[in-house]
């Protein structure tokens, strides 16, 4: 079965149901939305923001947050910082007028402070160029006149949702000025209240400082980020990114981070006029012909409107004057934005050392009017977890599990000549402090993190699934460095053809939810892949048809001497126990012994007709050859969880992913399976799929599906 995953609203991966999931198969449907607003508004219905600004209102107070309170352990968990006394102040008592967002203010006028965390105002100024996305992480119709108590809302990215968090006003000071990030006029406060929102995510001011501008990327944008640095990676690999990304939905962010030793948190202008820890946004690319031959451009701006390049190619330099008037004209028609300059690619990677890439999805790409000018990426959007014992198989050298891990495939269609950009991202679950849906500190410990990454298959054009015995015989295309971080991204690109992308931690059996993100930048089919609950070898009525064996005869002769004609659970167990070692790995118990009743009861009187005892041995015995095949590690009549899929195929039966956990949740043991719970499997699949057709017989329209038959009756 194909189950289709499905995209951003325009433009999207092909998608569509199939198989007995498909649309009916609510839990396993992938999220429609990237990070768009109707997720966003279901997520945030919940929040008690308009509730807390009533209660204010009505009790003519200000809101005082209790979660996250203006003292030290706000501030720092680890080091003092230098400052001291720090003393907590809201807006009214450290100006006349304050405002939230200044009215006209054109341009990025907000400052690291002397505390303040210098990737979150880097991160911060590279929204500038989206204000769509600005508004949606500090929603602007906030302010301290009309219905002002003391409360401010503020959002963040967190693992696939939008997390709106709550603060009071009261601001960390010291001698009366702010000491954390703020806006350089002194009556403006969206950025000291921004930070602070941040921080209360992260729990301090201090846990800040442990980041980077691709984590704080993340939480305002919601999209994939990717990082490179760019002092020890190949120009040319460099110059490949750019010209690949530049054209698309990605917004890419330079920086310059050197070690200042004495203080790793100052800016420095440097004699060339760029500005270190400054997030520089390349907007262009380009290629001019001079008296010196080619040379390739990159186009770049500084939100504060300050920080040019004043070397080779910047405004007033010598070499505009090769030029022809044409392309004079072009490209300073492009740089007419303030702080926007060119420079030559090699003193863009001479003197930047970081690049961070962060890849928007469809939906915001529609809302954001900034990046209609570059080509929309289509994307899909996976919510899974690993599961030890089913699903969680570990790496490509763990051969005998990682082809249990969930699997995806991307389908490039062959009559489509052009290379496909595609980019991966593997996110685990993580946590900030953690906070809950209404933006307060949740009092648990953290999850640790694993090492994750994925691999990519390519796989023949009609390949439905990897097998331990493919993935032994042949190498990944590509698998990603397993790293304890929360994303793991990988920008590449593919020709037309079929590949599978496997989601993975670096060792088997670690239990966790991840978030799969594929961008492709055309037209791509992609689904995870699964399989139809189907019955594909009915073993009964193999037999039922073929009842002439002389040994079924024989054994028959003999117990139509000794029972009666029709047996119950308890008689069917002491002649299963007189010939067990034929049909069966152990000893037969009386709740085996019940299940298989219960496939040939049909009147429900707790009794099978006698002549039904060849047909249930003879089913029983090919059971246990499939089991048999299985058996590892010296256990006699156990095997590993891992491999129910695999005797399940050899015993004529597939089913769905949601099915097999199930199925593993309910009757494997410290990731092991005995025998008789994989018997007691088979009976209850067996009679699952009896019951549906049954009904699907009976009634015209059948409410339920098969799956949910399954589910149904494992669970029952």
């Amino acid at each position: 079965m194909k189950q289709w995953l499905q995209g951003g609203v325009w433009p999207h991966s092909q998608s569509k149901g199939g198989g007995s999931g498909g649309q009916d198969d609510k839990q396993s449907t992938l999220s429609r939305y990237w990070t768009m607003d109707r997720s966003l508004q279901r997520r945030l219905q919940k929040t008690n923001y308009q509730h807390i600004k009533r209660i204010c209102r009505d009790r003519g107070q200000l809101f005082e947050d209790t979660d996250f309170q203006p003292n030290n352990r706000s501030i720092y968990k680890h080091k003092k910082p230098p400052l001291h006394p720090i003393t907590w102040l809201r807006p009214h008592e450290i100006c006349q007028r304050p405002r939230f967002i200044a009215e006209g203010a054109t341009r990025f006028d907000v400052e690291q402070g002397e505390q303040g965390d210098p990737w979150l105002l880097a991160a911060v100024s590279s929204l500038t160029l989206t204000p769509r996305f600005l508004d949606r992480v500090v929603p602007p119709d906030q302010n301290f006149e009309h219905g002002y108590c003391g409360v401010f809302r503020f959002r963040f990215w967190h693992f696939g949702d939008w997390v709106e968090v709550l603060v009071d006003d009261r601001l960390p000071t010291y001698k009366g000025r702010l000491v954390y990030m703020h806006s350089t006029d002194p009556s403006e406060f969206w950025a000291a209240l921004l930070e602070k929102a941040y921080a209360k995510l992260y729990g301090s001011y201090e846990a800040l400082h442990q980041g980077f501008t691709t984590k704080a990327l993340q939480d305002l944008t919601g999209g994939i980020v990717q990082s490179f640095s760019l002092n020890s990676q190949d120009k040319l690999l460099t110059y490949q990114v750019l010209n690949s990304a530049v054209p698309r939905s990605t917004l890419l962010i330079a920086s310059i981070n050197i070690d200042t030793r004495n203080d790793s948190k100052r800016t420095l202008r440097l004699r060339n006029g760029l500005i270190t820890r400054h997030a520089y946004s390349v907007t262009g690319l380009a290629r001019v012909r001079g008296h010196l031959g080619d040379t390739h451009l990159v186009r770049l701006r500084n939100p504060w409107g300050k920080g040019e390049w004043n070397g080779p190619w910047s405004e007033r330099s010598w070499e505009w004057d090769s030029l022809s008037d044409r392309d004079k004209e072009l490209l300073s028609a492009r740089v007419r934005n303030e702080g926007e300059f060119w420079m030559a690619f090699d003193d863009f990677a001479a003197q930047f050392s970081h690049l961070d890439l962060v890849h928007i999805g469809p939906d915001d790409w529609m809302s954001e009017s900034a990046l209609h000018s570059k080509k929309p990426w289509r994307a899909v959007l996976a919510r899974r977890r690993w599961r030890s014992g089913y699903n969680a198989g570990g790496a490509p050298e763990h051969v005998a599990t990682t082809a249990m891990n969930p699997q995806f495939h991307i389908q490039i269609p062959r009559s489509n000549s052009i290379k496909c950009h595609v980019v991966v991202s593997v996110t685990q679950q993580y946590e900030t402090n953690p906070l809950d849906t209404n933006g307060n500190r949740k009092r648990k410990k953290k999850r640790k993190l694993h090492h994750i990454g994925f691999a990519v298959y390519e796989v023949p054009p009609h390949m439905t699934r990897l097998t331990p015995v493919y993935v032994s015989e042949h190498e990944p295309l590509d698998v990603t460095n397993h790293s304890v971080a929360r994303e793991v991204v990988t920008f590449f690109t593919l020709p037309p053809g079929d590949y599978i992308v496997v989601p993975q931690t670096n060792i088997p059996n670690c239990d966790g939810k991840f978030l799969l993100r594929i961008l492709t930048d055309e037209q791509s089919n992609i689904w995870e892949v699964n399989e139809d609950n189907m019955l594909f070898r009915n073993v009964l009525a193999e037999f039922e048809e073929s009842f002439k064996y002389t040994e079924s005869r024989h054994l028959l002769g003999k117990l139509v001497s000794k029972y009666p004609p029709e047996i119950d659970a308890s008689i069917l167990q002491k002649i299963l126990r007189s010939h067990w070692k034929s049909y069966l790995l152990e000893k037969p118990t009386l709740e085996l012994c019940k299940s298989l009743v219960m496939l040939r009861d049909y009147n429900i009187s707790g009794r099978v007709n006698l002549m039904e005892i060849p047909l249930l041995f003879h089913m029983l015995h090919f059971w246990r050859n499939a089991f048999t095949k299985y058996i590892t590690g010296g256990h006699s009549s156990k095997t590993s969880s891992f491999n129910l899929r695999l005797i399940l195929w050899e015993a004529g039966i597939t089913v769905s992913n949601k099915v097999l956990e199930c199925l593993i949740l309910r009757f494997a043991k410290n990731r092991l399976l005995t025998s008789e719970s994989y018997m007691t499997v088979m009976v209850r699949l067996h009679l699952a799929h009896e019951r549906f057709h049954s009904i699907d017989t009976k009634m015209k329209g059948n409410p339920l599906s098969l799956e949910e038959m399954i589910l149904m009756t494992i669970y029952s």
